[in-house]
Formats: C-alpha cells, sequence, structure tokens
C-alpha cells in the first residue's frame, strides 16, 4: 500500500515523457520539412523581410496543424477511419516532399502555382511532371516515401489518442484539408515565404480549379511536356572539326544592333560589335514569331510553326541531334522558365551542363530572370568542362519587359521607363540602354571564349528571338502583331580561321542582304554539325522547310509567320506570310491582310492590297484555317470597328 504513492509520481513523469514523445511525433512532418528548406534556402530565407518571415512562421503553424491532426487520426489503434487517415498522410507527404525535393534539385526553387497552372494534364501536374530518371528526383520520393511510412509507425507506437479527441479527430482531417485548399500562399518564385508542402498543395489546387472552370487564369494554351521520337544514332561530318554555339538573345531589335561589323557602332551594342569583329552579317533576318516560345520551338526544331499539337510536342530538337552524333551539350540560360510552363520545353533535352535563372538567382524575376552578367558568370565558370566536339545554347533574357536598367550603364539618353505617348522616345532609349547592358554581358563571354583553346575552333551563331515594338503600327511590346519591329532580328555568324569550309564562307557571305528566317536556322545547325547529309536524317530533313545559310540555296517558297500555335496560343491572334520581300500580316480585328513590299517600303507604311501579295492571303487561310476578324471561342465578341 505504501509504495503506490512513490509510484505515482513515476508514473505521472511516464505519461509526460510519452506525450511529449507523442507531440514530437505529430510535429515531425513539419520539423523535418524546416530543416530541409533551411538546408536549401537558408541563406534566402534568412533575407526575408518582416512580413515574409511573418508569412513564413505563419505557414509552419499551418503545415503543423495539418500534418498533426491527420497523424494523430491515424495513430487510432482501431477503426477503418485510421487506415484513411494513414493513406492519406503517407500519399500527402510522400508527394509533397518528393516532388518538391525533385523540383529544387533540379531547379532551386519549388513548384508553385505558376509552375502548375498552364498544365494540361492533373496526373502529370500532382507528380511536377518530373522526369523520373533523374536520381536526384527518384531519391527525393524514396526518402518522402521512408519518412511517411516511419513517422506512420512511430505514430501508432508513441500517440495515445485520448477517447474524446480520438473520436473528433477523423472529422478534423477534412477541415484541415478544406483550410490548406483555402489559405493563400506565397508562392512566387521572387520569394515563396512559405513552406514548400504548403506551396505544393496550393499548386494543385489552383490547376484543378482552373481545369473546373472555377478560374480562369489560364485561358490559352502554353508549353507542355515534350515526348521527342527517339534519334538513332548519328555519323557527324562536319566539313572542318568544329564546336557550334547559339548566342539567343531576348527582345532585341534588328536596328538598335550594330549586326555588320562597324568601327564606330553608335547603336546599342558595342560589345559584342568589337567582340566579334570578322563575323558574316544577316541583314535581313526574320523571326516566323514574336513570341519567345514560339520562335525558340522554329529555331530548335526547324518545322513550320503551324504543325499538328502532337509533331510540335514530338519533333528532335538540336541538342537531341547533337547528342545522337556524340557531340557533347549544354543550355545556359537567364531565362525564368516557370513562365508559361517554359522549364517542360527544355526539361528532357539531353545536356551534360545546363542552368536557368532560379539557379543563377532564387529570386530572379518571372519576366526578366536572373541578371545576364551572373548567366555570362557561370558560362565561363563551366565552360571548360565542355568536351570538344560540343554544341550548346547560350540565352539571355534581360531585355525582356519590364527590363534590367543600370544608370551606370545608360548613354542613350534621355532615358525613361515610362509607356506614355508622349514620352515613346524617352521609353525607346530606356529600351536600348537595357540592350547596352546585356550586351556587356555578351561581348565580355565572346571575348573569353575566343581566349580559349577550345574557343579558337568554335563557331557562334548570334541571333534573338524576336524584336520590340514602340507604337510604330501603334502597339508596344511583342507577341501582339508581325510588322518589322517585331520580327526583324540580329543575325550573324562568327567562325574563327579554318572552322568554315571556302564554300560554307563564300554562302555565308552571299547571304549578307538576302532574305532568311528563323526557319533556317535549324538546318544552318545541323550542315555546321555534320549532319544534314546524314542518311538517318532524311525523316527529320524533310519535316524542315529551312535551308542552312551554308549552302547556295535559299528558302523562297512563302514561310508562315504566326504568333498562334499549339506550342503557345495568342492572347489575340495575329498572322502572316512572307515570300521574298513579299509580306502579308493581319490581326484579329482586321478584316484581310495587309501587303507590303519590305524592299520598296521598309517601314510598312503603305498598304498594297492582298492581290499585290498573291498567291498569299490564299496560303495563309489555308495555313491558318480562320480568317482575321474571327471572334475566338469562349472571349465575348468586340466590335472591331475602326474609328
Amino acid at each position: 500500500m505504501g509504495s503506490e504513492p512513490k509510484r505515482a509520481p513515476h508514473r505521472k513523469r511516464i505519461r509526460g515523457r510519452r506525450r511529449l514523445a507523442g507531440l514530437g511525433v505529430l510535429l515531425a512532418p513539419t520539423a523535418i520539412t524546416v530543416v530541409l528548406d533551411l538546408v536549401r534556402r537558408g541563406a534566402h530565407i534568412g533575407a526575408f523581410g518582416r512580413l515574409h518571415l511573418l508569412a513564413y512562421a505563419g505557414s509552419i503553424a499551418e503545415s503543423a496543424i495539418f500534418w498533426g491532426v491527420i497523424l494523430y487520426a491515424a495513430s487510432r489503434r482501431k477503426g477503418t477511419l485510421r487506415h484513411v487517415a494513414a493513406a492519406l498522410f503517407a500519399l500527402f507527404f510522400t508527394l509533397a516532399a518528393g516532388v518538391q525535393g525533385g523540383f529544387f534539385s533540379l531547379y532551386n526553387v519549388y513548384i508553385s502555382l505558376d509552375g502548375q497552372i498552364h498544365s494540361k494534364s492533373i496526373f502529370w501536374s500532382i507528380f511536377g511532371h518530373l522526369p523520373f530518371y533523374s536520381p536526384a528526383v527518384i531519391l527525393s520520393f524514396v526518402f518522402g516515401a521512408a519518412v511517411a511510412f516511419g513517422l506512420l509507425r512511430l505514430a501508432r507506437r508513441i500517440v495515445r489518442p485520448r477517447p474524446i479527441p480520438r473520436l473528433v479527430a477523423p472529422f478534423l482531417v477534412p477541415l484541415a484539408i478544406a483550410a490548406v485548399i483555402r489559405i493563400p500562399v506565397s508562392y512566387r518564385t521572387s520569394v515563396q515565404a512559405t513552406m514548400p508542402d504548403m506551396i505544393y498543395f496550393h499548386g494543385i489546387t489552383g490547376l484543378v480549379k482552373e481545369h473546373l472552370g472555377i478560374t480562369n487564369d489560364s485561358p490559352d494554351r502554353r508549353v507542355q511536356r515534350r515526348e521527342p521520337e527517339p534519334v538513332p544514332p548519328l555519323v557527324a561530318s562536319p566539313k572542318r572539326p568544329r564546336n557550334v554555339v547559339l548566342l539567343l538573345q531576348e527582345s532585341q531589335r534588328a536596328d538598335v544592333t550594330c549586326v555588320e561589323y562597324d568601327p564606330a557602332c553608335d547603336l546599342a551594342t558595342p560589345f559584342s560589335n568589337l567582340a566579334a569583329k570578322d563575323r558574316y552579317p544577316l541583314l535581313q533576318m526574320r523571326s516566323n514569331a514574336s513570341t519567345t516560345a514560339i520562335s525558340i520551338s522554329n529555331i530548335w526544331s526547324g518545322v513550320r510553326p503551324t504543325e499538328r499539337r502532337d509533331v510540335l510536342h514530338s519533333v528532335p530538337l538540336l541538342w537531341d541531334y547533337a547528342h545522337a552524333a556524340g557531340y557533347d551539350t549544354a543550355y545556359w540560360t537567364s531565362q525564368n522558365l516557370m513562365f508559361g510552363n517554359a522549364r517542360l520545353y527544355v526539361q528532357d533535352i539531353p545536356v551534360s551542363r545546363r542552368c536557368v535563372a532560379t539557379e543563377l538567382d532564387p529570386a530572379a524575376d518571372l519576366d526578366t530572370g536572373a541578371h545576364d552578367a551572373l548567366l555570362t558568370d557561370r558560362v565561363i565558370q563551366e565552360w571548360g568542362d565542355l568536351k570538344e566536339p560540343f554544341f550548346a545554347v547560350i540565352h539571355y533574357s534581360n531585355v525582356h519587359f519590364p527590363y534590367v536598367y543600370d544608370e551606370n550603364h545608360a548613354p542613350f539618353k534621355p532615358s525613361e521607363m515610362d509607356k506614355a505617348p508622349e514620352k515613346n522616345e524617352h521609353f525607346k532609349n530606356f529600351y536600348k540602354n537595357v540592350v547596352y547592358l546585356s550586351d556587356m554581358a555578351v561581348g565580355r563571354l565572346i571575348n573569353y571564349i575566343r581566349a580559349t583553346e577550345s574557343g579558337k575552333r568554335t563557331v557562334l551563331v548570334y541571333t534573338s528571338d524576336h524584336g520590340e515594338s514602340f507604337r510604330e503600327h501603334w502597339q508596344l511590346g511583342h507577341t501582339s502583331a508581325l510588322y518589322d519591329e517585331e520580327i526583324r532580328v540580329p543575325g550573324w555568324v562568327d567562325a574563327p580561321p579554318g572552322t568554315l569550309a571556302p564554300e560554307e564562307e563564300a554562302s555565308l557571305r552571299a547571304a549578307k542582304n538576302e532574305f532568311v528566317w528563323h526557319l533556317d536556322l535549324a538546318p544552318t545547325f545541323l550542315d555546321l554539325l555534320g549532319l544534314w547529309d546524314e542518311p538517318a536524317m532524311r525523316p527529320y530533313r524533310a519535316r524542315m522547310m529551312g535551308h542552312p545559310l551554308t549552302r547556295p540555296e535559299r528558302t523562297v517558297e512563302p514561310v508562315p509567320l504566326t504568333n498562334c500555335t499549339w506550342v503557345w496560343e495568342c492572347a489575340f491572334r495575329n498572322w502572316g506570310m512572307m515570300q521574298g520581300p513579299m509580306k502579308i500580316e493581319a490581326r484579329e480585328w482586321d478584316g484581310e491582310f495587309h501587303c507590303f513590299n519590305l524592299l520598296d517600303d521598309p517601314d510598312e507604311l503603305t498598304n498594297l492590297g492582298e492581290e499585290a501579295c498573291a498567291p498569299l492571303p490564299d496560303l495563309a487561310r489555308a495555313a491558318f484555317f480562320e480568317m482575321p476578324n474571327v471572334t475566338p471561342p469562349g472571349r465575348p465578341a468586340v466590335d472591331w470597328g475602326k474609328r
């Protein structure tokens, strides 16, 4: 009898320790997530301001309640509902930890609504459209599953649900799920001041709402994940031993660029001008679109933008061909590929070196990307790791609106970030200063490449994805039209002595003033890689309408111009076509195609009428199926009558 009072405090201590242990298990999912997040981006979180820190702390509390409630319900000793709760916990935690861990290993940020909203597949979005051939992705899912099942076992051994909470807990699970679905998060890649698990659930919720028609944040099709056709082993036979590199700019007009070497170069590209003095200029180069996603598809695949969706998402890209021929390959970009699902277009390309904006700077802006100087730094850092021969793409970003500007490197005055019509020239000077700043990074990279041993054997091809308009035809920016301010782009080839055969040099010289297009670039790259005549390339070559600029034959058939394709649908539609200097274009409010002769009328001021451009209007109607002045499905009818 006397021993009972002595045992009571001991039992009380044991119960207290068990409860603490149980609480620790219930908080473990959140604690593990916090620790992993701090390991991955501790410096980024440490730079949060007060409001972002409060938001992050709130998301920790949200995460703790969410996981704690489900795990508590799963720890019951009997009843069917415990199995339901256990299944939900294992599924949710494995997915949240696996997807976010795998995604971060690839992109240095977490997948969020920005990276989910445009997906056409809820199923694959649940898995983040991740490449499951990646060891890091596999490891993340294995880790998530191991932790989930380990915590379930611990919870059932240590947690002792009390009678009333045990009865209530299963009914709190749907409430916890509903709360996570409704509570807003900080998901933009530049901040992400929220726990990664909560960002994941928020993104999936937003996608489901979009598919159910509850929201309409993604009315137009955006890039989807490619399923590339296999390319058989190829034998490269270049006319000279060489590496090939594409320098791809963003939103850069031809008329602000010194396309041909000019010792005085008073335009916005003096640095690349000096770095590649002996280049072959392409003064009549045009993009086939003024939308980045469509332009890169044209450049990297070579197929018409009017192809079917399945073709545009399965055709091999330049990296696929180069890799099949034994080239080392790389893709470096300062573009933020979270924008418009862009990451899915290049996620599965075979490369040994890759970086995107969020790896250069986790706070990279969604539109302008990481600073182009950081991209140049990364390429310089990794250039020596490439094994010759190699093919690489270096893709800049900062000339995209709202632009990256530095007052210390802004020679064009007056300069002002102001869209007001009366400030148009100031705004254009601002844009030219942005090009100038980006060109500093490009010129520095070219100088570095040319100073390396491998650079002596490297052919550089330079262009921009599209141009930028400044009210020449009443619009600003790009994607809105196909006038020359949006599609006439700089283009040149710089080749060290001995990297081109004499006939290739002659063809490039002859192309200086000839009309050439981005659809000619894929054939040009394939010829430089020594693959254009490879017999196994015949079926792939047959789908390309362009011609190598390194050969005398030119593309003389009508070429399509469009900002509306199955890779990227347009906010409002515009189409066109060119054949030599003759060009037609129309936007969705136009009742006919406008016709211009670009040799006689380079500013496109005089509409010659459809008949003057025959047969282009009829060919355009057949290619694009819908005439202008047709209201897009699902969009309110608008009276586009001109006033």
